[in-house]
């Protein structure tokens, strides 16, 4: 089931708290029925308060390593995702292009790192006519989704597609439609909540609006609630993760620049708060939010109101009251961005972004290298990945 989309919930709730009746609700959000309104009595506290440190157990890991030198015949490589399987393998996707636009010639690659282990070579996965791009893993045991946008002329074009592997990434199905609306797109992996849906976020490259897809069988989908910002800060790419009670955090892109939106869900995704600002400061450029078990999350942003040269791994132990423990990841000259975040079962968290579109960079650290003080021995030196023979 797909759904077009209308104008923002924020707007059509206004109108029917107002008196509107339904059947405008129906026509203007063109989707066959009433969405919810905002939770306008969800209180949502993020980045209030200076906070404690994070207890954390062990002593400090970090390493890092590119995932491959260049792609051949590939000028460029963009926007990475990262899935941990049930035994510590990783695997990775981006797309690489020929350029000189980031459309141009792009195509999905994957590679693979076992429990300590190295990457592979970089493997072709997809490549057709017209563009390819953000591709989105999300795995649960042996089975893998790898979401992605099949883009047949510029970003306003993109269309969200899906393709299922049930033998860890090895092979795949067909690319089957998620939501043919022109303009959709994808980011950032799937949730389960606590109905057990798979909740995608998802986000609209003309309306420039976040949207959520669910899924009880992870096949089948269709739309569950979107979020609406005014221009110019309209709001896109959102990275979502869940509380131990529940709740969802949604951080969202800021197309307007200069800091990111934040939203929450005590329904578990059917309607979101009103976004807020999230009080840190970040260019226009997505950012990751990864759920560490409980009220424990990662944020990974480029820590700037203007630029992408900076980016930032920041500790939250209270649900995202408060986040004191803040390392920079990379620096520049040239831009570090569109982070992914996955933990594996060894409890080790896995960062990959795209480093000045020519590698994909991977960084591997736990939460008592988060709390550290002082840079530890030589962790700001990438480690060329070693082939194999």
């Amino acid at each position: 089931m797909t759904c077009t989309m209308g104008p923002s919930a924020h707007a059509i709730s206004g109108r029917l708290r107002r008196g509107a009746g339904p059947c405008l609700a129906v026509l203007l959000t063109g989707c066959g029925g009433l969405l919810p309104p905002v939770d306008e009595d969800l209180v949502l506290s993020f980045n209030v308060e200076a906070g404690r440190p994070v207890p954390v157990e062990g002593g400090p890991v970090f390493e890092m390593t590119d995932l491959f030198d260049a792609v051949p015949g590939r000028t460029g490589s963009h926007a990475p995702t990262i899935a941990a399987l049930n035994d510590g393998e990783l695997l990775a996707a981006w797309y690489s292009y020929t350029g000189p636009h980031e459309l141009d010639g792009s195509a999905l690659y994957t590679a693979r790192r076992p429990l300590g282990g190295r990457w592979s070579e970089p493997e072709l996965h997809l490549d057709r006519p017209g563009g390819e791009g953000n591709p989105v893993l999300y795995a649960e045991g042996d089975r893998v989704w790898m979401f992605q946008a099949v883009v047949p002329h510029r970003w306003s074009s993109a269309r969200v597609e899906l393709q299922r592997s049930d033998d860890r990434g090895r092979t795949w199905t067909a690319p089957q439609v998620v939501s043919d609306r022109v303009g959709s797109n994808v980011r950032f992996p799937p949730v389960r909540t606590r109905d057990g849906t798979l909740l995608l976020p998802a986000y609209d490259e003309l309306v420039r609006q976040s949207l959520f897809y669910e899924s009880l069988d992870g096949e089948n989908w269709r739309l569950r609630s979107w979020i609406r910002t005014d221009e110019p800060q309209a709001n896109g790419q959102p990275s979502i993760a869940r509380l131990s009670d529940g709740r969802l955090l949604a951080v969202m892109r800021n197309f307007g620049a200069g800091w990111l939106w934040v939203a929450a869900s005590d329904d578990d995704g059917r309607s979101w708060s009103r976004p807020v600002d999230a009080r840190l400061a970040h260019p226009n450029a997505p950012a990751a939010l990864l759920g560490l078990g409980g009220d424990r999350l990662l944020l990974v942003f480029n820590d700037s109101p203007s630029e992408r040269i900076r980016l930032t791994a920041a500790l939250s132990a209270d649900g995202g009251r408060s986040w004191p423990h803040r390392r920079v990841l990379a620096e520049g000259p040239g831009p570090v961005a569109y982070p992914a975040a996955a933990r594996s079962p060894d409890g080790m968290i896995h960062v990959l972004w795209s480093q000045q579109r020519l590698t994909i960079r991977h960084a591997a650290f736990n939460e008592a290298w988060m709390v550290a003080e002082g840079p530890a021995e030589g962790e700001w030196k990438p480690r060329p990945a070693a082939r194999p023979r």
